[in-house]
């Protein structure tokens, strides 16, 4: 499964979501209601940095 990555410019964090994934708690992954988790700047793909990222804001 492809990780779209992004930064949460709230919480000052780079953050993932997989698009269509349904997640162990039911949510399902969709571009009307993505869910955002927690990511570190290492799992970014070779070649992408913190500044390539959208910004995004993660809601609680």
């Amino acid at each position: 499964m492809d990780r779209v990555f992004a930064w949460d410019h709230h919480r000052g964090q780079v953050v993932y979501r997989i698009p269509g994934h349904q997640h162990e708690d039911g949510r399902e992954d969709s571009d009307l209601s993505p869910v955002w988790l927690p990511a570190e700047e290492s799992d970014l793909p070779d070649g992408v940095t913190v500044e390539d990222l959208r910004k995004v804001s993660v809601k609680e």
